[in-house]
């Protein structure tokens, strides 16, 4: 993929917010500086598929040829211990049009694969449209992503339009980055409706309310974020259910319009282990695996 300077699309926000994001948890520092290496690769890969242009029928080939390599020698460069040796021996064995063709079929993957698979395939879906994404594999519902069908990431409420209580919910796709909108109060992974089934956890001065459980002991694990009792995430909580013990984690624009829902949930890893420590998973991890 050739090395020309962009500045497309979404990843100008995605970068700046990463690095506000790196100043101000420094305990997410190796997960963010890696991301941040990532999203340089991937608006480059972002600004020349709106280039090429694509069709569907040359997706995969297209992805394994100019994308997969760039992502596999950024990760090898710049990655995780464990990730760098796995990523690098893995590729020596698999031929990456596998692996990609294996995500858009939502198929079920490993780590590895479904981090390269999805580092490389999201930001040419994104530049592409939901013309090529509606050729992927999967359900469309209320629950899965229009666009692609794939299941989604995260959950997010929106700023108000008007001068309303509340923006909408949305919710973003793990695979293509599409956002739609789903009701309030209700399970993600499931369909569940219950408020008895949907325990929300959110820190002690959350922006976002102190409806449900609270959050405890993240001070323990993040040094002095939680002085004057202020939430190390104000913006941030954990949206469960109890029915099928999956949960998505939700950022609330309106506590901080500065957010962008698929760098801030990176940042949250500690919501992500306190869910699981309750014994909740999520529906899908996100591309850092958590």
């Amino acid at each position: 993929m050739a090395q020309t300077a962009v500045a497309t699309g979404p990843y100008t926000d995605r970068r700046a917010r990463t690095r506000d994001l790196r100043a101000r948890y420094l305990f997410a520092g190796e997960v963010l500086d890696f991301y941040g290496a990532l999203l340089g690769v991937q608006e480059q890969a972002y600004a020349e598929a709106q280039s090429a242009r694509p069709g569907a029928l040359d997706l995969i080939a297209y992805v394994a040829e100019n994308v997969v390599p760039a992502v596999v020698d950024m990760t090898v460069a710049a990655g995780p211990l464990k990730l760098r040796e796995g990523v690098a021996d893995r590729l020596n064995s698999t031929d990456p049009r596998e692996l990609i063709a294996a995500w858009i079929g939502g198929e079920e993957q490993g780590a590895l694969d479904r981090y390269v698979a999805r580092a490389s395939l999201s930001p040419v879906l994104e530049a592409l449209g939901a013309e090529v994404a509606a050729t992927c594999t999967g359900v469309r519902d209320e629950r899965h992503c229009p666009s692609c069908g794939g299941l989604p990431q995260l959950s997010y409420f929106a700023v108000a339009s008007e001068d309303l209580a509340a923006g909408g919910r949305f919710l973003g796709c793990a695979r293509c980055h599409a956002t739609w909108g789903y009701a309030r109060m209700t399970c993600p992974g499931c369909g569940e409706d219950s408020s008895s089934r949907l325990p929300i956890f959110n820190e002690e001065g959350n922006a976002s309310g102190e409806r449900g459980s609270l959050v405890r002991g993240l001070e323990g694990r993040l040094g002095d974020h939680r002085k004057d009792n202020k939430a190390v995430f104000p913006h941030v909580r954990i949206e469960a259910c109890e029915t099928c013990r999956h949960y998505l984690l939700n950022i609330d624009l309106l506590a901080d319009p500065a957010a962008i829902p698929i760098v801030d949930e990176l940042a949250a890893l500690p919501l992500d282990l306190y869910a699981r420590e309750k014994g909740f998973s999520k529906i899908t991890p996100n591309l850092m695996g958590f």
